[in-house]
């Protein structure tokens, strides 16, 4: 009967080497997806507020949404309306349209060289843009009834107008904003505060509200905004 051959020691402790080496990279493999999944499961610090403001923003008001002098003729003062964004970025908010709200319009307006307070929230609300068929059509305000929270348990909240006119006009053409996108988010805490551009939260949220896509020092927001003159913020076109 033939003999099982016997390798030489040298080459079974070669082996043993080399099924350790295997056993090693194959646990290394497993530790580091066990890192990547743990990565992934770790919650931002900025999501939970980002997801907050993505349900409250609508009493914020929209920017240019509120009491004005007629113009002449004792003519109502037109409506908020939808306008293009003047970002070429078509990964972010370029291309789409905007209605643009904010927790604390006076300061937003006034765009102050000392910048915007701590605790300042704006949410930009995109919508896919759609060319309108019929230039001849009236273009109607969408009228709605927001509800506001008074902030104490004792008061009943208070329904508030919201009028939207979801049109724009661009190169001599009518479009509508057909469809909601993403929640371009903003908010502003102490300068000092790590993981934010000088206190300022970059946020995208989906537009149902219940899911961050976005958080923090993003990128493609600082990019743009950290060209601003007025403490990242451009204010509205004139």
């Amino acid at each position: 009967m033939t003999q099982p051959s016997v390798l030489p020691a040298r080459f079974r402790l070669a082996g043993v080497c080399c099924f350790a080496g295997v056993a090693i990279m194959v646990l290394g493999d497993a530790r580091a997806a066990t890192r990547t999944e743990d990565k992934k499961l770790t919650p931002n610090p900025f999501h939970a507020r980002l997801l907050e403001i993505a349900r409250s923003y609508e009493p914020f008001g929209r920017v240019d949404d509120q009491s004005r002098w007629a113009p002449y003729y004792c003519r109502m003062p037109s409506p908020a309306a939808a306008r293009f964004s003047a970002s070429g970025d078509k990964n972010t908010h370029g291309l789409k349209l905007y209605s643009l709200f904010a927790r604390d319009q006076r300061a937003y307006q006034a765009l102050s060289k000392t910048g915007q307070p701590a605790g300042q929230v704006l949410v930009k609300q995109s919508w896919v843009p759609e060319p309108v068929k019929d230039a001849v059509q009236v273009l109607r305000p969408v009228v709605r009834q927001v509800r506001v929270s008074a902030g104490d348990a004792k008061r009943p909240a208070r329904l508030v107008r919201d009028t939207f006119l979801p049109y724009a006009r661009k190169d001599g053409r009518w479009y509508k904003a057909a469809r909601q996108a993403d929640l371009f988010i903003m908010y502003k805490l102490d300068p000092a505060t790590a993981g934010t551009d000088n206190g300022w939260v970059y946020g995208t949220v989906t537009a149902d509200g219940k899911q961050v896509t976005s958080a923090g020092k993003v990128a493609s927001c600082m990019k743009c905004h950290q060209k601003a003159t007025s403490d990242r913020l451009f204010g509205l076109p004139k």
